[in-house]
């Protein structure tokens, strides 16, 4: 694979994360999804209704929600991030009451890209570190 399409690669993945995460865009989000896209996190086929639905949602529960990439890594078809995402917590997730907090919390993705779309995402974010700073 040439280090051109390597580097697009990249480029779509922190387009995707700008577009769940930084913005909440759901015209990019459709663009980067490919039909049956799959989410290993969640287990399942995710349509990028879907996606976007989990989208707002993290925007409501986190004000100023950002995700920066601190490191990318691309080979093959796979790019691979480690992340760290910032907010405030501002409304109830997963049972949680707003706490007003400032909370930062990393995890580590792979994404699968073909033809220039997103088919497959592996996930392993800190959620419950998220939740024990949230609950403390």
């Amino acid at each position: 694979m040439s280090s051109a399409t390597l580097d697009a690669n990249k480029a779509l993945v922190l387009a995707h994360y700008d577009a769940v995460i930084n913005r909440h865009d759901p015209d990019a989000i459709r663009a980067h999804l490919a039909p049956g896209f799959f989410d290993h996190a969640a287990g399942k086929r995710m349509g990028a209704d879907e996606v976007i639905a989990h989208s707002a949602a993290l925007h409501e529960a986190f004000a100023d929600l950002s995700a920066v990439a601190e490191c990318l890594v691309a080979e093959r078809d796979i790019v691979a991030g480690r992340l760290v995402w910032r907010g405030r917590h501002r409304s109830p997730w997963r049972g949680i009451p707003p706490t007003g907090r400032h909370v930062e919390f990393r995890g580590m993705t792979f994404w699968r890209i073909r033809e220039g779309r997103i088919t497959e995402r592996w996930a392993e974010i800190d959620f419950a570190g998220l939740e024990r700073l949230l609950r403390g």
